[in-house]
Order: structure tokens, then sequence, then C-alpha cells
């Protein structure tokens, strides 16, 4: 009997933490996509570059960091992109073209893939997991009712952290996106100019926007989940 309460309680806590950290990990992922990234170029009131990437530009130019992060290349697949002159900073254009991007973004953008592997690799594994947990929550009740609570412990807790985390960002996001950057990658790698291509293709606001969408991505199933767990007690009742 207490063994059966000590993994009815394993269950509950895998769900709790598992089902936000694949929500996270999928809303990211559609996030990382070409659709995202060409609606928030195309999209009014999407900032310019003031040193002159057209929207026409930033379309031709930006999947490709994007591109690199999810495929199996390595460095030299960004390394090797140049601009046309015309794209060119004006210290740039006595040469027939200039590279897309400097050797600090580089050397960013390895550090990010770097993260970005480890963590679709984790949650490859853990949807795995999740899984086989949902298919033997269909053959045992007992795992069912515990899956199945903590799927619901899971949303309160996400939309309680989404909630603050929110708030917070709304109120100091400079400070917040300094300590993000700060906890994953090593002082000084992650800063740049505004002239650097890094930061005309991918402007802060980009990132704004795409913490709101992982923010409702992941706020939507569980308010759904939240949702059907009341309209299964009415029904108990």
């Amino acid at each position: 009997m207490n063994h059966s309460a000590g993994i009815a309680r394993l269950l509950v806590a895998g769900a709790a933490l598992a089902f936000p950290t694949i929500l996270l990990l999928g809303a990211l992922r559609l996030v990382l996509s070409h659709e995202f990234l060409r609606y928030e170029y195309t999209r009014p009131g999407f900032p310019t570059d003031p040193y002159g990437f057209t929207t026409e530009d930033r379309l031709a130019l930006g999947f490709y960091a994007l591109d690199y992060l999810l495929n199996s290349e390595n460095i030299d697949f960004l390394g090797s992109l140049t601009l046309a002159p015309k794209q060119c900073l004006l210290w740039d254009t006595k040469q027939d073209s200039c590279p897309m991007f400097s050797q600090a973004a580089l050397g960013h953008m390895e550090d990010v893939k770097y993260i970005t592997n480890l963590t679709f690799a984790f949650g490859l594994g853990l949807a795995i997991a999740a899984c086989a947990t949902v298919i033997l929550a269909g053959r045992i009740a007992a795992v069912r009712r515990a899956f199945l609570r903590g799927l619901h412990l899971g949303s309160m807790l996400t939309l309680g952290l989404l909630a603050s985390l929110a708030v917070l960002a709304a109120a100091i996001w400079d400070r917040a996106f300094d300590a993000f950057h700060e906890l994953f990658f090593a002082a000084g790698t992650w800063r740049f100019p505004f002239s650097d291509t890094l930061i005309r293709l991918y402007p802060e606001r980009l990132f704004v926007d795409a913490a709101i969408v992982i923010i409702a991505l992941v706020a939507l199933p569980c308010l759904f989940v939240m949702f059907l767990h009341v309209l299964a007690g009415n029904r108990r009742q």
C-alpha cells in the first residue's frame, strides 16, 4: 500500500513538472520557426533597421541563423555568409562584400546552438517518458488518476508562475532580459552594438513578442486542463 502510494506521488510530481516543461519547449519550437519570424518582420509596428535593412532584406537574411540553430551544420554555415555591398555598413563598402556576422556574433550563436540542442534533447526524452505514462494511464486506473492529478497541479503552478513572470517582465524587462542571458552565457559574449547584423535582424522587440507568444501558448493548454478538471468534478458530483 505504501509502495503504491509512493508511486502515485511520484507520478503526480512527475506529471506536474513534465507537463509545463513540455508545453514550454513546444512553444519555444513554434517560435523558432520561419512563420513566426516572417510574421514579425511584416507586421505593422515592428521596428525598422536604422542602418538600412529593408523588410525584404530581413526576409532574405533572417532565416539563416534560425536554420542554423535547428540543423546539424557547424558554425561555417553562418560564417561563410556575406552581405551585398549595398547591405554593408559605410566602413565596409570598400569591399565587394562583407561578412554577414561578426566573429563575436558567430561565437554567441555557437553557444546558443549548444544550449538549444541540449534543451530540445531533454524535451524529447521527457516527451517519450510522458507518452509512455499516457499509455499506462489508459490501461491502469490508478496511474490515470495520479497522472490527471499531476496535470491539474502542474497547470495551476504554471499559471501562477506565468502570471508572476509576466508582471515581473513588464516591470523590469531590461533587467530580466539581462538576467536570463547572464544565467546561460559567459559575461561579455552576448552584448553587441546596434550596428551588428545580429541586432539588426533580431532586435529586442522580437524577443518581447516571442515571450508574449510563448506565455500564451503555455497558458492556454493549462487553462483548458483546469477547465476539464472542473467539468469532471461537476460530473462526479
